[in-house]
């Protein structure tokens, strides 16, 4: 599994953004309230870094300390969303977290792609990445955000059912 140093290398930029000591999220809130833990490798990232996008395109979803509500607010309206699609018949028989096998979402794009953890294979750190693309494109990669991320930027990860200009060469980093 890559760690965040990876990330951090295939994107320099990040590194100055980081907290020390961490943000101080309750994530015991988060677990209770989502009835889940979440993978350690997006525990560390949103430790270290607040919610941000790359190249204005694809945001990822992290808690603020003290708006955890929000946080877990946002997580069940896109469960929500992934439940109306299901029963339109139109998430090609994926079904929302907390069914067996199902997604759980951790980014979105600007042009309306959802990331989701498929949370199959037990553990969260288990867990593997699908995309929602916008075009009805679900592609899946077998590896964690952090990995998922990394690969893109460096080129290692196919962006399949995203634009084929994303990423930039030299993407940009934006924080909310």
């Amino acid at each position: 599994m890559l760690m965040l140093t990876d990330l951090e290398r295939v994107l320099p930029r990040l590194r100055e953004h980081r907290i020390a000591g961490g943000r101080g999220i309750d994530w015991v809130s988060i677990e209770s309230d989502l009835g889940t833990r979440l993978p350690s490798d997006f525990i560390e990232l949103a430790e270290a870094y607040p919610r941000f996008s790359l190249d204005d395109f694809l945001s990822v979803h992290i808690p603020e300390p003290g708006g955890e509500r929000f946080f877990t607010a946002g997580v069940r309206e896109t469960l929500d969303e992934l439940a109306d699609l299901r029963d339109s018949g139109m998430s090609h028989e994926h079904v929302p977290y907390p069914e067996p096998g199902g997604l759980f979402p951790w980014g979105d794009s600007a042009e309306g792609d959802t990331f989701y953890w498929r949370t199959t294979g037990g553990h969260p750190d288990a867990w593997t990445i699908l995309v929602s693309g916008h075009n009805d494109d679900w592609c899946a990669y077998q590896g964690t955000v952090t990995e998922y991320l990394a690969g893109l930027l460096a080129g290692t990860v196919s962006p399949d059912g995203l634009p084929p200009d994303f990423p930039r060469e030299a993407p940009t980093l934006d924080f909310d």
